[in-house]
């Protein structure tokens, strides 16, 4: 058995300035990611549960849902995505998940009114076309949902960055004072 002995421990730190910038990268990566079994969780609560209480309320494909319009279908499902987005929103305002959930809700929310959207118009033997249409739906979500998550990182981390001057002391700089162009200094200068 080998004994490790107190004075053989090296400082522990908590920075990963000891790794590869590579390294660091990657831990800082992963760092900004929801765990797996917190994002699907809330990727339930998010955005399956809005669905599945649309779908049983109001869904043409259940004989016992009151059926309504096209257009009123069309609305409640708007609707359904846009709760979606709000409730994600409101997980990341509160620190339940990161950024990157916006991507998953947003595309899974998309995906799922493409195919309550399309029992108006097929029923469940057009399955196959359904799916499809579903598919171009998540195609388009994805992307919306990319670059939401991409907004929403930048966003929080330059609320994250102005806190932080404001808490060390240094002047919280407005871009229309820092903006000391070459041109404009050329402009404004007076040769005797």
């Amino acid at each position: 058995m080998k004994v490790i002995k107190n004075n053989n421990k090296k400082e522990s730190t908590s920075n990963w300035e000891h790794l590869p910038p590579e390294m660091q990268h990657d831990l800082e990566f992963h760092a900004s990611r929801t765990v797996f079994w917190k994002s699907f969780l809330f990727l339930i609560i998010e955005a399956v549960g809005p669905f599945l209480l649309l779908f049983f309320l109001t869904s043409p494909d259940l004989s016992f849902t009151y059926h309504y319009d096209v257009g009123i279908g069309i609305g409640f499902g708007l609707t359904m995505v846009f709760s979606v987005f709000l409730l994600t929103c409101l997980g990341f305002y509160f620190h339940f998940h990161q950024a990157d959930q916006f991507t998953y809700t947003i595309a899974l929310s998309w995906m799922l009114y493409g195919i309550y959207l399309t029992g108006y118009w097929w029923g469940w033997d057009k399955i196959l076309y359904r799916c499809l249409v579903s598919f171009l739906f998540l195609l388009g979500a994805i992307f919306v949902g990319t670059f939401i998550t991409v907004w929403m990182r930048n966003l929080r981390g330059y609320f994250q960055m102005k806190k932080n001057r404001k808490q060390s002391g240094l002047p919280v700089s407005n871009e229309k004072e820092s903006n000391n162009s070459p041109v404009d200094s050329a402009v404004t200068k007076k040769e005797p």
